[in-house]
């Protein structure tokens, strides 16, 4: 049997200053390092060295107006930030105490809104990492 935490895409969602985005209906993150190759006359080959690393999360959902009672982030709340140049706290998680919890700063790079007739229009978002990002695990 397989050992360690599986986790369901349907449980990790993305909160944008602590509120689910509405009508999620996907979300990733990305991390890549930045790695300087090195190659002097004492090597036979390169050798690489890690250097900083930058991170970004995505989402899609449902195109959303309102929120009940503002207790979720939805895509004209997101899209007001963004226009304001708005730095927010973004968060990937399952939502679970125990469970791995993924947070930083970042700002939301790009917003696209989509209305295809004859389907629900959907919204999609790039979010840009500020600053590190935190990996710990959910406590409450």
């Amino acid at each position: 049997m397989a050992e360690g935490t599986f986790y369901k895409g349907k449980d990790l969602r993305i909160k944008v200053g602590g509120k689910p985005m509405f009508h999620s209906t996907s979300c990733s993150i990305s991390v890549s390092t930045t790695l300087e190759s090195i190659a002097t006359k004492d090597t036979d080959g390169t050798i690489n060295v890690a250097g900083n690393y930058e991170w970004s999360l995505s989402a899609e959902t449902l195109t959303v107006n309102k929120a009940v009672a503002g207790t979720n982030a939805d895509t004209f709340d997101l899209l007001t930030l963004q226009l304001a140049g708005k730095e927010v706290e973004v968060e990937m998680t399952t939502g679970k105490k125990g469970d791995i919890l993924l947070k930083g700063m970042a700002l939301i790079e790009s917003t696209n809104i989509n209305a295809d007739n004859g389907s629900s229009s959907t919204s999609s978002y790039s979010f840009k990492g500020n600053g590190d990002l935190v990996i710990s695990r959910l406590t409450e």
